[in-house]
């Protein structure tokens, strides 16, 4: 499997976020939401969106390529087929706090492989 994000795994049109939305399942911990639903294609498709008033631009688009890494760097352990959009709140968190955030939101809706 490759492990860059390429760009058939992004979920870009706001149609799939608004059918993501109406028809998945979530779970929250502090800082970050994560939706689920099945596809059909046989990959994940991720998608990363920020609350609204989240800092400027700069701190937005650091706060997206963090999270992109860290998916990107753990993708080998989610299962297959789903879609999946996570939410980031605002707040001093570091690179691995995200990461437990990001593993805990996983653990949580059952997309870990091995569960």
């Amino acid at each position: 499997m490759k492990r860059s994000l390429t760009r058939e795994e992004r979920i870009g049109s706001a149609s799939d976020f608004k059918r993501i939305f109406a028809s998945a399942a979530s779970h929250s911990c502090r800082g970050a939401k994560i939706f689920f639903t099945q596809n059909e294609k046989g990959y994940n498709r991720i998608g990363i969106t920020l609350r609204r008033k989240y800092g400027n631009a700069v701190e937005r688009n650091y706060a997206r390529r963090i999270m992109k890494e860290i998916y990107r760097n753990n993708k080998d352990a989610i299962k297959q087929g789903f879609d999946i959009i996570l939410i980031m709140y605002p707040g001093k968190y570091s690179f691995g706090d995200r990461e437990e955030q990001f593993m805990l939101l996983l653990g949580r809706s059952g997309l870990v492989k091995g569960n």
